[in-house]
């Protein structure tokens, strides 16, 4: 019968995905006998609910399972999933990836992704190869593949948005490692190719093939124990469409624009980020700065934050022996580096963080944060057109608090546990000098239980609030609302149930407006009298149920069901 089941999810995982495989001389044993163990879960759902707009199947079920096939030391892993609301099966081995590993070769193949730097490749799937040496403190890597595959254009799916040509590339990284030195650099290049798409393709997709070339270099210095410097710089050239002709150079290119073949419609851009900073044992401080040129891209990376400067300065101090730590961070941006913008935006943003923990149970924390945001539009004069726009000031500024103190006691016998937490969150925008919404928010939640050691029974009780008052709707609203909770775990620890009961209220402007019940029960057990020949059985069920009490405002719903079965063996 084992062999049977191992046999069935062998070949349904196989028939789906293949994941990372590692392959290690260390791991590898000629000796050692293929072993086989996995896992078989079958989860039920059943629902049922008052409110007809709620588009829900009254009954589905996962079947999941996974299997970790071990020959001679290596490790192979397979997964799988199937539910009635996706019956089908597309594409068997539409993602598969390898990865073994010799020594200090490691080889990537079939999809996956690398990252050089953020600036270059970063993290952007590709089908193909890769490659990562790493002997001694030196890293050289690599790679070649297909980073998007031709997709026609089809007028009767409309398919606009998936159009796309057909995408390869390749990058390179030179790195060394010391004790106070880190330096590397990468490259990376990418293309479309123009001539992948046979079909007609509509102007409206906006669709022009793609060319672009990205260089980075890295280093990183410590000095006198405790400072350190690190420093990167990035540039790219990005071309916004590869089917203009190499002969048209863009007036005033530099040596470099000539000698990469730079045409009309290339950008080059770059971006630059430096740290300095002293990390010690009790204190340490560092400054940071960024800049990322306006139209900054890499085809390596899936998106990319551009135009922006930012200044951060970060502080850190232990106190009392490690117990007190205190953490700052505080920092500046702005935008529009070029000044091409009709806005100019300047944000600030700080935040300051304090924890404290003992070994006597006692447990605290602090933390306060800041973010404002300035935004200028500036009036600008045009050849046919006059901007009836004045100089227009807005601002934005947010601020937030919060606390908790947690304190747990008891014996062997009878443990106690109880924690205390509050939230005050601050909004408020301004256009000119006018006030265009001001909220604040306020959250606290109580929290205390019980533990029984001996007979393995737990209960506890909770009480939330939150209230929101927005001055601009002039909206008040409250949700508060106290619940209940218990349990009991066998001495084996194979069985276990629980319980919870909680009622919320909601009430805007001094009106209920909403309030329910929810209940929740559950049990879990696992089943010790099946021989472990035959796997690890358990079982688990849950209970819950919502239901909306009447309240002045007419709701559709009066009540929500929801349980659910499960059923897993492990092997």
């Amino acid at each position: 019968m084992k062999k049977l089941l191992l046999l069935t999810l062998s070949l349904l995982m196989v028939l789906n995905t293949i994941s990372a495989v590692e392959i290690s001389p260390d791991n590898i044993n000629f000796k050692q006998k293929p072993t086989v163990s996995g896992g078989l879960s079958f989860n039920n759902t059943f629902f049922s609910g008052s409110d007809s707009l709620v588009k829900r199947d009254p009954y589905m079920f996962t079947l999941c399972g996974n299997l970790n096939v071990n020959l001679f030391g290596v490790s192979l892993p397979f997964s799988f999933a199937l539910s009635n609301t996706d019956k089908s099966y597309s594409q068997p081995f539409n993602r598969f990836q390898v990865a073994p590993k010799y020594k200090w070769v490691r080889l990537y193949l079939g999809s996956t992704a690398m990252t050089f730097s953020p600036y270059t490749l970063a993290g952007r799937d590709f089908r193909g190869v890769g490659v990562e040496l790493t002997p001694g403190k030196w890293f050289i890597g690599g790679m070649y593949g297909r980073f998007a595959k031709a997709v026609e254009y089809d007028p009767l799916e409309n398919n606009l948005e998936d159009v796309s040509y057909k995408r390869t590339g390749y990058a390179a990284k030179v790195g060394w490692s010391g004790d106070k030195t880190d330096v590397n650099a990468t490259f990376f290049h990418g293309k479309d190719d123009a001539e992948s798409l046979e079909y007609y393709v509509p102007e409206e997709a906006d669709l022009h093939p793609l060319k672009n070339t990205a260089i980075s270099a890295y280093i990183r210095q410590k000095f006198l124990k405790y400072f350190f410097i690190q420093a990167e710089y990035a540039f790219s050239v990005y071309n916004s469409d590869i089917r203009t002709q190499e002969d048209e150079i863009a007036e005033g290119a530099t040596f470099a624009s000539k000698f990469l073949g730079k045409k009309a419609n290339d950008r080059y851009v770059d971006a630059l980020n430096g740290q300095i900073g002293y990390a010690g044992e009790i204190w340490g401080l560092s400054f940071c700065y960024e800049r990322i040129a306006p139209y900054y891209q890499t085809l390596g990376g899936y998106y990319f934050t551009d135009d922006r400067e930012d200044f951060t300065l970060a502080p850190y101090l232990k106190l009392l022996k490690g117990k007190l730590n205190l953490s700052g961070k505080f920092g500046f941006e702005r935008n529009n580096l070029n000044d091409l913008k009709a806005n100019d935006n300047k944000r600030i943003v700080g935040s300051a963080n304090a924890s404290f923990a003992s070994q006597k149970g006692v447990m605290a924390s602090v933390g306060y944060s800041n973010f404002s945001n300035y935004t200028k539009y500036k009036k600008r004069a045009y050849p046919y057109y006059v901007d009836q726009l004045d100089t227009l000031n807005f601002y934005q500024v947010s601020r937030n608090f919060n606390g908790m103190v947690a304190y747990s006691f008891g014996d062997s016998t009878l443990k106690h546990n109880t924690s205390l937490s509050g939230s005050y969150q601050f909004g408020n925008s301004e256009s000119g000098n006018v006030s265009t919404g001001k909220q604040h928010i306020w959250s606290a939640s109580l929290n205390y239980g019980q533990t029984i050691v001996p007979t393995g029974i737990n209960w506890g009780s909770f009480f939330s609030l939150n209230h929101c008052n927005i001055e601009i709707n002039d909206l008040e609203s409250l949700y508060w609302g106290p619940g209940v909770n218990g349990g009991w775990t066998s001495k084996s620890g194979a069985f276990n149930v629980h319980a919870s009961v909680a009622y919320n209220q909601n009430s805007n402007n001094s009106v209920l407006f909403s309030s329910l019940l929810n209940s929740n029960a559950g049990a879990s057990w696992n089943i010790t009298a099946i021989d472990k020949k035959f796997g690890t059985h358990s079982l688990s069920a849950s209970l819950g149920l919502t239901n909306w009490l009447k309240t002045k405002v007419k709701l559709r719903n009066d009540y929500e069901f929801l349980a659910t079965i499960n059923y897993s063996v492990n092997f």
